[in-house]
């Protein structure tokens, strides 16, 4: 090794071309690289969707849904397989397995199933979509088209602007997708009277057929004429709805005609709303674009915005407003900004830290290898496809201090050489060989630390699978900059003063006074350096009462985080917006619900601070769902009001206190009657990080929906009793009410109907039928045929329903079939994994309890519920499922990265009590965490345990370079205890150094001071004050714990020559 290192100290025209060819690739790399919110996440999540247009929960399970299920349940790899029961639609989310080897073959098999299916599916059913869900593209912004009463002509403006915008917006390079909400697509509208059918016996399917044969474009073959052949083509194609009107339904031999207008109105109109957008509490069409994968966040934006400015003053017409909300831009600047500001002022505390201890020169030479280790990193993450996120972006400023660190231990002990007055190429030859293995061995522990988290499972895992792997290519590139790069820097501008080089030649140690100071620093820090060293005498004097004392603190804390510490998945704060979610009940139209939502509005207008709420969006008949909860939520009792707001650090008031304001005023105005006292709502903050489950969610899994509905009801009883629960509700709400009709069948073979044809029948005439469609430049039109909203009101239209048999006659409704009085019907049927599933849903109050406490309190309350009622199960899911699944992953990884590490160890020093001596500080970084927790006020949370895993690397990196001193020193000291204390004092300086710097980076981010981050700051807490925590207990309890374990050698070896057998020498 040792010619090696000789080879690059000498080499120094090549080491700075070397380092400048770096800089320049790197500077390029990092200018080519996207800049986003969060890492492109794949969620593992196929989905399969089928349309039944008219039919009820009921039918879609047993028709769409179980079929499809009957062939999925033979594909291996399936984790979990989620079926949604609704009105008219089939939904299918199904999550692979994590641990699957074959994802692609999954998704294959999933399409295959799906195929099979096709032909056991209903006739009139649309084929299954099969998509997987990937998250290659992510929203940009929001633009928001709106004004105007709501009236049609209005709404006719919108919709034209929408359309000429959303062509503007795809000329934009960048932009992969515009998605329209509350955009209405064309229809011409035939409404059918009643009463006209009735007066001329005409059959409703009889208007259905005429229009649709009337209307073609049908190629007839060619005829011969001479040498020519001319093509045949019967082309009869409705362009407009006068040409509807003209339609003949029924002749006579007279030549009298019978026209669809004498027996219905063409309107020119748009499809009925499934939802309705407002913004601003107006009238709106939202429109969400998307970037491509390749494109830049913040380069595209700013693009948008531009062009955007630029149409309202040239495109926008008079009565439409155009705002755009939701830029997730100003998200990516603002918190890439703040690491980006918190990671300028650690370096500069960094860098102040080092010049004060190694003076400027030395600083210069250990610095130089940041940006070098900085840019090889880049390149690195460039090529594993890590982009410039707020997870990639933390662990950048997370391992600047550590970057230094292996530059900071070849260089100081190449310069300890140096100040002995050795020859400096020699002195940084042999310092830097001498520190060779165990720089990498501790490169190779950091590693191993790390390398686990990449294999961390769910969703979790992959929102931080860059941390793990941005480190370990930043330390990867700092080892070779250490090792290669640094020597030669170190050899070119090192330099000793020659009284300095005299003086300490002169005095080699042999002193008493030199037992205490061999750090080769004077001053301040030498006489710090000198007090360490007597107090580590000290302690080695009485090393059983130091060692069972940090274990007393050790054991004392444990104490405090059970009696103290509650634990959170994910805390709140830095919340972005408000999210109420809405439901009236079952059954309520979207003008009904529409009206009970603007008081809602008008009240979140006059509780939060006007110059906070930077923009309200309303949505009527969506609930925004949690992303971890694939359950469709589109049902027209159902809304949403969206509140943005300004940035964490342009508003005074936290989100949290907004919320519980506008609680508090949306309960007084329900008991003023300015709020439907039916309208139930539901609020929570919107934070960043990765999206994870409900805090209370209970899945019951049976059969019966009454049985299952009786156990939620049980549950929610409960949950409404303990204190800091809220929004508690569940997915087994009754649905609308329904007309079931009884057809009496022999009544029907009489009149020569069936079945189908009378449902079809009603169907038409109530929900409508698309007879055909009219083609019109790029608008494909579609002809509904159906009565006026007028004749759809009210039980008495049913009995102006004729059905037409097969011999043209009519015969009324009433005659072939029986109705009752309305009964409640299923609003959604759900299932997972073949069976069907219960919800029962809550959020809590973090500062009164948390979610884990209250899953314990439903364990403890509910466990005998499986034996009160045999064959149905309970699972909690959500945020506790999510807890459970990533804290076990966590463990076992953990364990992995400990005996990596030992094996590393055991091989390094090959000996199997050291490796336990070195890695005894690591559960002592855990005091510093839960000290620091407490200290702060912060619960113990994932990210903040993320920390403690990743604390073990760099805990060993100190510690095994002081006992491989201690080993050195053994060798030119007869007295071990003091060869211990000189050990100690020559790696104060280096270990107190490296752990400075790792913690001076990261004081930034822990206090926000560039900017908070209420995702990233646990981690970082954790790490810095674990960090300076395990230091300390580094230097005082492996020294003493290596005497410890040497006294138990001797006693062994006393014990063993005692009873005849010879013992080794001591493993060095």
């Amino acid at each position: 090794m040792i010619r090696i290192i000789h080879f690059f100290v000498r080499q120094r025209l090549f080491i700075n071309l070397l380092v400048v060819m770096i800089l320049l690739a790197g500077t390029r790399t990092i200018l080519n690289m996207n800049r986003e919110a969060f890492p492109n996440v794949n969620f593992d999540r196929v989905s399969i969707t089928t349309l039944y247009p008219g039919a009820s929960p009921d039918e879609i399970e047993q028709l769409v849904s179980i079929p499809i299920e009957k062939e999925l349940r033979s594909i291996s790899g399936l984790d979990k397989v989620n079926s949604y029961n609704l009105e008219n639609i089939s939904v299918f989310v199904i999550e692979i397995d994590p641990d699957a080897s074959d994802k692609k073959k999954i998704v294959d098999d999933i399409k295959d199933a799906v195929d099979a299916t096709v032909d056991d599916l209903p006739a009139n059913s649309e084929l299954p979509i099969v998509e997987e869900i990937t998250f290659d593209t992510q929203p940009v912004m929001d633009v928001a088209l709106f004004g105007g009463d709501g009236d049609l002509e209005d709404y006719r403006k919108l919709r034209q602007t929408a359309q000429h915008l959303e062509d503007y917006l795809y000329d934009i390079d960048g932009v992969a997708e515009v998605e329209l909400y509350g955009y209405r697509d064309r229809e011409y509208l035939v409404e059918v009277q009643p009463e006209a059918l009735r007066r001329d016996r005409i059959g409703f399917n009889k208007v259905i057929q005429a229009i649709a044969n009337r209307n073609l474009n049908l190629p007839g073959g060619v005829i011969r004429k001479g040498p020519n052949e001319f093509l045949l083509r019967t082309k009869e194609q409705y362009r407009n709805a006068s040409e509807i009107e003209q339609t003949v339904v029924q002749a006579n031999i007279g030549g009298g005609a019978l026209r669809i207008r004498d027996l219905a109105t063409v309107i020119d109109t748009y499809e009925e709303p499934d939802l309705l957008e407002r913004f601003d509490a107006e009238p709106a069409i939202i429109m969400k674009v998307w970037k491509k994968k390749e494109a830049d966040m913040l380069v595209l934006a700013d693009k948008l915005k531009g062009d955007l400015e630029n149409y309202r003053n040239v495109h926008l017409p008079e009565g439409v407003q155009i705002e755009f909300f939701n830029d997730q831009s100003r998200f990516v600047r603002t918190r890439l900004s703040s690491l980006l500001v918190n990671g300028g002022i650690g370096f500069a505390l960094l860098a102040i830290t080092l010049i004060l201890i190694l003076g400027f020169r030395m600083s210069f030479i250990v610095g130089m290898s940041i940006p070098v280790a900085f840019m090889v990193a880049f390149m690195g993450m460039s090529v594993v496809g890590i982009t410039l996120n707020v997870v990639s972006m933390f662990a950048l400023v997370m391992v600047l201090g550590m970057i230094v660190d292996f530059s900071i231990v070849v260089a100081e002990n190449g310069f300890r050489y140096m100040e002995e007055g050795m020859d400096r190429i020699e002195a940084v030859e042999t310092g830097t060989a001498e520190v060779f293995w165990p720089v990498t061995t501790t490169l190779l522990c950091i590693t191993a630390a790390f390398f686990p988290l990449l294999y961390m499972t769910g969703i979790v895992g992959k929102f931080v699978w860059s941390i793990p792997m941005v480190i370990i290519l930043c330390l990867c590139a700092s080892w070779l900059a250490a090792m290669f790069i640094l020597p030669s820097h170190l050899e070119t501008f090192a330099r000793v003063k020659d009284a300095d080089r005299l003086e300490t030649a002169s005095n080699p140690g042999d002193s008493d006074s030199d037992v205490y100071d061999r750090s080769g620093s004077g001053g301040f820090f030498g006489a710090i350096t000198e007090a360490y060293a007597r107090f580590l005498d000290l302690c080695l004097r009485r090393r059983y009462v130091a060692v069972a004392s940090l274990v007393g603190v050790f054991i004392f804390s444990l104490f405090l985080a059970g009696a103290f510490l509650g634990f959170v998945f994910f805390p709140g704060g830095g919340g972005e917006g408000i999210l109420v979610r809405t439901r009236m009940p079952q059954g309520t139209n979207l003008e009904t619900n529409l009206q009970a939502l603007k008081p809602l509005e008008q009240l979140a207008k006059l509780t939060l601070p006007p110059e906070e709420l930077e923009s309200m969006q309303t949505r009527v008949g969506v609930e925004l769902a949690n992303p971890t909860d694939p359950a469709p939520s589109e049902a027209t009792h159902r809304g949403t009001l969206i509140l943005n707001l300004t940035p964490v650090g342009e508003r005074e008031t936290d989100a949290g206190q907004m919320l519980a304001a506008l609680r508090k005023a949306s309960e007084k105005a329900r008991k003023e009657g300015q709020i439907p006292q039916e309208l139930k709502l539901d609020f929570r903050v919107q934070e960043g990080g990765p999206p994870v489950g409900m805090p209370v969610n209970v899945e019951i899994r049976g059969n019966d929906i009454e049985k299952l509905r009786e156990i939620a009801d049980e549950y929610m009883a409960f949950l409404r009793t303990i204190n800091g629960v809220f929004d508690v509700s569940t997915d087994l709400e009754p649905g609308k009410m329904e007309y079931r009709f009884d057809v009496n069948e022999v009544q029907a073979a009489r009149s020569d109907l069936n079945v189908a044809s009378i449902a079809t029948t009603i169907r038409a005439a109530f929900d409508g039928a698309i007879a055909t469609t009219v083609n019109e430049g790029e608008d494909e039109i579609e002809v509904r045929v159906r009565f006026p909203d007028r004749a759809r009101r009210g039980e008495e239209n049913l009995r102006d329903v004729f059905v037409s048999n097969n011999n043209g006659g009519l015969v009324p409704l009433s005659r072939v079939t029986d109705w009752g009085e309305p009964t409640p019907g299923y609003s959604m049927i759900n299932r997972l994994n073949f069976r069907r599933v219960g919800k029962v849903q809550a959020n809590v109050d973090k500062d009164i309890i948390t979610s884990a406490q209250v899953n314990q309190k439903l364990i403890e309350k509910f466990q005998d519920i499986e034996s009160r009622y045999p064959g149905y199960t309970i699972n909690y899911g959500g945020e506790e499922e999510d807890r459970n699944e990533s804290l076990g992953n966590l463990a076992v990884l953990f364990g992995f990265a400990m005996f990596a590490i030992y094996m590393i160890l055991a091989s390094f020093f090959r000996s199997l009590i050291l490796p336990v001596v070195v890695m005894s500080a690591i559960p002592f970084g855990l005091v510093g965490v839960i000290l620091a927790l407490l200290a702060h006020g912060e619960p113990l949370s994932f990210m903040s345990l993320l920390g403690v895993v990743s604390l073990a690397g760099v805990v060993v990196s100190n510690t095994l370079v002081l006992v491989q001193f201690i080993i050195n020193r053994r060798k030119e000291e007869s007295d071990l205890h003091t060869a211990i204390v000189r050990a100690g004092a020559m790696r104060f300086r280096p270990v107190l150094l490296t752990s400075l710097t790792t913690v001076l980076g990261l004081i930034p981010t822990v206090y926000g001071i560039g900017g908070e981050d209420a995702f990233v700051a646990p981690l970082a807490l954790s790490f810095g004050y674990g960090l300076i925590f395990a230091t300390f207990i580094t230097l005082v309890l492996v020294p003493c714990l290596y005497l410890i374990a040497e006294d138990f050698k001797n006693w062994l070896s006393i014990v063993m020559e005692r009873l005849g057998f010879d013992m080794p020498s001591p493993v060095e």
